[in-house]
């Protein structure tokens, strides 16, 4: 993704400067009408003739300087420079050390801590589990229940004969 911009930035920055380039030959051209348009006029007069050149060559070193001051403040505006640079990285490295130093120290906690606890590891280790458990096949029964669940006012169906029968 960092490729793709910095890819598109530099298409940008070319199709800026090809369009300088060819409004500079543009100006140049329509600059060099004028000043042959102008020596036609004063063929004679050869002083004029100097005048205008150096003219001519004042606007085109002041155009010139112009446009490379656009040019590079407008160039440097995506731009980062040097000394920014240096210390965003130096700045960077700084936080990158002072979490390194935090990672470690958390570290030799974590160690610390499972040292401690591979201690009481072996400590428990050492001393038996609980009692054992002993199999004892007689059941105790604290006492029999005695539940009536009839009505004692109705007479015995079959139903409760069954039953009571079954539960003797």
């Amino acid at each position: 993704m960092e490729s793709t911009k910095a890819t598109t930035i530099l298409n940008d920055i070319l199709q800026k400067l090809s369009l300088l380039t060819k409004e500079d030959e543009l100006a140049q051209d329509i600059m060099e009408e004028e000043v042959k348009e102008e020596v036609v006029a004063a063929e004679s007069n050869e002083d004029v003739i100097e005048e205008v050149k150096e003219e001519l060559n004042e606007e085109s070193t002041e155009v010139e300087e112009v446009e490379a001051q656009e040019e590079s403040t407008d160039l440097m505006e995506g731009y980062v420079t040097e000394e920014n640079f240096k210390a965003t990285i130096s700045s960077m490295k700084a936080e990158l050390d002072a979490l390194k130093e935090a990672v470690k120290g958390e570290l030799q906690e974590y160690k610390s801590q499972k040292e401690e606890l591979s201690k009481q590891l072996e400590k428990l280790s050492e001393e038996p589990a609980a009692e054992p458990i002993k199999h004892s096949p007689e059941a105790e029964t604290k006492g029999k229940l005695d539940i009536n669940l009839r009505n004692s006012n109705r007479p015995l169906s079959t139903m409760d004969r069954v039953l009571s029968r079954i539960n003797s």
